[in-house]
């Protein structure tokens, strides 16, 4: 008696230690309540639902690399603007209609291709860029104000420290390099900038 109700004891495929006697209505494999996907044709497997999906997801590994140097070069372009706004209500609406640009020039280039991924890739594409272009255009304006400070310097003929030390209020001037890049990158603006256009982005391609 005890082996017939072994016997009748089933177990999740995918979780061995779990009893369960729902199965999948595709496939027949026994699933447990964490395994099984409710559809609009009953409860199937994850496998199963994955393989439909697929299905719809027509992306290559050539689309990806397309939407993540679209979706960071673009961005990169956004992260400069938005840091030379500096406007956090704007940085908000910029940021959901530069994402929507470039979601749709993604779109446009791969022929609307999409794999299953792209839009955590494009999500990722546009955080790099957004936060990038703030680097590069931080490293250049620092370099343009140092010069200026040294030229201020000169003309005065002190130290570039003294007329810092002189000038107090004009020291962010001569912030070191890191300390600047770090003050533009957690910029309220930059940041609402780049979050809504990975935000955005992904919505846009997994849509």
């Amino acid at each position: 008696m005890s082996d017939i109700a072994q016997d009748e004891t089933h177990y999740c495929q995918v979780h061995p230690d779990r009893e369960t006697e729902l199965r999948c209505n595709k496939c027949d494999r026994y699933m447990c309540a964490q395994c099984a996907v409710s559809t609009p044709v009953g409860y199937r497997c994850r496998e199963c639902v994955r393989q439909v999906e697929d299905k719809f997801f027509s992306g290559t590994t050539t689309d990806y690399v397309v939407v993540f140097a679209i979706s960071m070069g673009l961005n990169l372009i956004g992260g400069i603007i938005a840091l030379l706004a500096n406007f956090i209500l704007l940085s908000f609406f910029l940021g959901i209609f530069w994402a929507g640009f470039i979601g749709e020039a993604c779109l446009r280039i791969t022929k609307r291709r999409r794999g299953r991924n792209t839009g955590q890739v494009g999500a990722v594409g546009a955080v790099i860029g957004g936060f990038l272009g703030v680097v590069i255009y931080s490293v250049l304006a620092h370099s343009d104000r140092y010069r200026a400070v040294i030229n201020w310097a000169n003309q005065l003929n002190i130290s570039v420290e003294e007329l810092v030390a002189q000038m107090q209020f004009r020291s962010d001037m001569y912030m070191p390099l890191g300390d600047f890049i770090l003050s533009n990158l957690m910029s309220i603006g930059v940041l609402i900038f780049v979050g809504v256009t990975a935000i955005t982005v992904y919505a846009r391609m997994k849509s």
